[in-house]
């Protein structure tokens, strides 16, 4: 297994996000660290980013790979297949790719989304984290999506299952991602997470994940 991490410091909401201290004195990318090393060599993970300076001596610390990103697959504005390619493809040998985001600190059940994955590699092209979601939902446009209003109307209970993409944890096969130079293939196994998770995208993201986690982890230390 090889593990890519895409780490850019370019964030113009909340400056240098991944790396600025979040818990004492760890950064995002320091936890996140901490928790592949329980079950992944040092050797087996790369971190991409357009910032030698700063990045470069975080993975040293954890003698992780560091792989330079050209400043044109960074922003919010990159084509998504792009970058995917740009990141797996360099990456040595031919075994499965697990691609983690640094912004889910609360997230860490990867040893158990391994387990599953060994179980079931045979008949999907890939895994990605997702948390089960039910509820009523309405468009721009105040249109029911899931139900119907009316005599129509389904009790949550009867509602379609719905999941959302937590965007901290994919698994794809080799030949997945250098084909479709996507995080999720065509036939997904649904890693159904029960971990209260905080994607971090705005300063009231990261207080509250800091906040979360702090009570979790405070008493631990």
């Amino acid at each position: 297994m090889k593990i890519i991490i895409p780490l850019q410091t370019c964030s113009t909401r909340i400056p240098l996000k991944n790396i600025r201290p979040f818990y004492n004195d760890d950064s995002l990318f320091d936890i996140k660290a901490k928790q592949i090393l329980e079950f992944e060599a040092a050797d087996n993970v790369y971190v991409s980013s357009e910032d030698e300076e700063k990045v470069r001596p975080l993975c040293e610390k954890y003698g992780f790979h560091f792989m330079l990103r050209d400043q044109s697959l960074t922003g919010n504005k990159i084509y998504q297949p792009d970058l995917v390619k740009a990141l797996t493809e360099p990456l040595p040998g031919d075994d499965d790719i697990m691609w983690i985001q640094v912004t889910s600190p609360l997230f860490n059940q990867f040893k158990e989304a391994l387990a599953e994955w060994k179980k079931v590699r045979d008949d999907y092209d890939s895994l990605v984290a997702v948390k089960p979601f039910k509820g009523h939902l309405l468009d721009d446009k105040g249109n029911p999506v899931n139900y119907s209003f009316g005599y129509w109307h389904k009790v949550s209970q009867d509602l379609p299952k719905l999941y959302s993409v937590l965007w901290s944890l994919f698994i794809l096969k080799r030949t997945t991602v250098n084909r479709f130079n996507y995080h999720i293939g065509v036939n997904p196994y649904l890693f159904a997470s029960d971990n209260m998770v905080v994607d971090i995208d705005y300063h009231e993201d990261f207080e509250l994940a800091r906040h979360i986690y702090t009570k979790i982890h405070g008493n631990n230390d």
